[in-house]
């Protein structure tokens, strides 16, 4: 009888065990894929979408698989940015705690879509206007700490700091009708250290910064200095008289 009755506790125990980490799992996707919606939407102004998330509590993990950022109206390309993979180490005790840690986070299979498109007599590319959108976010002061006397009586607000955040096998595509350009380009390992919303911390509007950066500057590397770059000449030469004076100018700066 009482080698039944532990039995029976046991089994009670295991299945609550498993009730709350199933709640935690729970909780932590709800909390993963509001943060990508929601935060994605504020800093790169485009709607984001993902696909299934998969959190290890025991194991400290989350894989979050297909993330898509709808790319600008006009544009040909239905998205501007397609993730196949996201896997994140964690700190599980720092998740009861105003800091959540986060050891890692490497994305995988990433695919960037730029575009340049010729609107009347004006250029237009999606890179850019996502760089005008962390101007206007700055311009909001989202980032900076408020003073002291206006946190008094306010809920603590928790904090994150991503240790490693790594970028790999990073493809940029390239394309433009009217320039008659369709390439793709393979992009080096990005790797950024103390990223979060903590005040020493790097943000992550500054982050993407560097990251579009580093597309132009591959752009320019790959495509102007190479094969392309007397057929982009020809293009321009021919594409004066077409387009307005700054966006010539524009073309001339990015294709130099």
């Amino acid at each position: 009888m009482n080698k039944k009755k532990i039995i029976i506790s046991f089994l009670i125990i295991a299945g609550l065990f498993f009730l709350v980490l199933d709640f935690l799992s729970y909780r932590v996707n709800k909390i993963v894929k509001d943060l990508l919606i929601n935060k994605g939407k504020e800093s790169l102004c485009r709607q984001v979408t993902i696909g299934n998330i998969d959190t290890s509590i025991l194991g400290s993990t989350i894989k979050i698989n297909n993330i898509e950022i709808k790319n600008l109206e006009g544009f040909k390309n239905k998205n501007i940015i397609q993730i196949k993979n996201i896997n994140t180490d964690f700190d599980f005790k720092s998740v009861f705690t105003n800091n959540i840690v986060i050891n890692s986070v490497n994305f995988e299979g990433v695919n960037l879509y730029y575009e340049l498109i010729l609107d009347k007599k004006d250029i237009k590319d999606n890179v850019t206007v996502f760089k005008a959108c962390q101007k206007n976010d700055d311009k909001k002061g989202d980032d900076k700490p408020q003073p002291k006397s206006d946190q008094i009586g306010k809920k603590v607000k928790k904090t994150f700091v991503v240790k490693q955040l790594v970028f790999n096998n990073t493809l940029l595509k390239v394309s433009s009708e009217f320039l008659d350009i369709n390439k793709d380009i393979n992009l080096n390992k990005m790797s950024f250290n103390n990223v979060g919303n903590l005040e020493n911390a790097n943000k992550f509007k500054d982050v993407l910064n560097m990251i579009f950066d580093n597309v132009l500057l591959s752009i320019n590397n790959e495509i102007a200095q190479g094969d392309l770059k007397e057929k982009i000449k020809n293009r321009l030469k021919f594409l004066r008289s077409k387009i307005s004076p700054d966006s010539f100018k524009k073309l001339e700066k990015t294709f130099k």
